[in-house]
């Protein structure tokens, strides 16, 4: 923590920020480890300040020792006003991408001398890169999916229902030790796969053709994020042949990883196997995404994206092939980047088949 601290203030010093106030959840928690729902940080060259209410005051003093933890009371707003006034500041940096019109606006009233400085994703960028710590957390969270997924297999037969198999798949993973899902657990079977984020249904798993399963966990604060397309019985060639097209886009782009390349490189790789077999329009814009406190994070692996690969970035790539009324076809692993390359993180193997 105090080295990210550490770094948050030499940037602070760059940017010529006297203070930051600090209101989502994951930039507070990424800055002060603190896990509770409500709180501010008020970030200053000397002062590090968190508010909160008296819920989570022994926990704010646990996890953020870092701080000085003050209490308010009903109103928030008196003691954020008591702190604004304790600091000696001409500006302060604010999430304004979090800060409701009411919220900001209340925010200002408190302090009319302070020029606030809006900052969009300065925060995101800052924590593209993961350190040792962040790492590992991630690495246990995919470990944790790739079990809960592999308890499921012998579970699955045709007839059960998309919500029956999404309802296992949440038991299973409430088993090891997570905060929940990741976001809500995608299950599409046969055509309903061509949705790319289906909601489960009562549509039931069906031989002869695919099951497309996409989730992840939240282990201490951190996601995963996997896909698998699950062949079940004997699907037509036809079909087969679109499978094996999204596991070779994978698999190029996976060997692609390095640092030093964009993000627009990186999916046009996925792309040009689409576009060789004429099949392009049915890809998404995006290759895929950063993984972290949230869900979807930098980088961006997207069309056109400029954000260049750097070493400690973890992302998805999920590659995948929507046909309406059809079929759809996605494989996801997640990959952190290497000094040369990357190393996959997720162990579940990627062809899937349940006879």
């Amino acid at each position: 923590m105090l080295n990210r601290l550490t770094k948050l203030r030499k940037w602070m010093q760059e940017k010529e920020l006297c203070a930051l106030l600090v209101h989502s959840y994951e930039n507070r928690r990424y800055f002060s480890g603190f896990t509770g729902s409500n709180g501010y940080l008020l970030i200053t060259k000397d002062r590090l300040v968190l508010i909160t209410d008296q819920r989570y005051t022994l926990q704010a003093t646990e996890q953020a020792p870092e701080y000085q933890i003050i209490t308010h009371g009903i109103d928030p707003f008196h003691t954020i006003q008591q702190e604004f006034h304790r600091v000696s500041i001409q500006n302060i940096g604010f999430e304004s991408t979090h800060l409701s019109v009411f919220l900001f606006e209340k925010l200002k009233d408190l302090a009319p001398s302070f020029i606030w400085i809006p900052l969009a994703n300065e925060f995101l960028m800052m924590r593209r890169i993961k350190d040792d710590a962040e790492i590992e957390i991630i690495r246990n969270s995919v470990k944790a999916a790739d079990q809960a997924f592999s308890d499921l297999l012998p579970h699955i037969q045709p007839g059960m229902t998309e919500k029956q198999v999404q309802i296992e798949l949440e038991y299973l993973m409430s088993k090891y030790g997570n905060e929940g899902p990741a976001f809500g657990t995608i299950v599409a079977a046969d055509k309903r796969a061509a949705l790319p984020h289906a909601v489960p249904t009562e549509n039931m798993v069906k031989n002869d053709h695919f099951l497309l399963i996409d989730f992840g966990i939240k282990f201490k604060g951190y996601m995963s994020d996997m896909t698998r397309t699950i062949v079940i019985g004997n699907p037509p060639e036809e079909l087969l042949e679109l499978y094996q097209l999204v596991m070779l886009a994978l698999e190029k782009s996976i060997e692609a990883v390095r640092p030093g390349v964009t993000a627009n490189e990186l999916d046009l790789v996925a792309r040009n196997v689409f576009e060789e077999a004429g099949l392009e329009k049915y890809s998404l814009r995006g290759l895929g995404h950063g993984v972290g406190l949230q869900i979807h994070e930098n980088p961006r692996i997207v069309l056109n994206g400029e954000e260049v690969l750097e070493k400690g970035m973890i992302f998805t790539i999920e590659p995948g092939l929507y046909i309406p009324d059809r079929v759809g076809v996605r494989i996801e692993d997640i990959v952190l980047v290497t000094d040369d390359g990357c190393e996959v993180l997720t162990n579940t193997k990627r062809h899937i088949q349940l006879h």
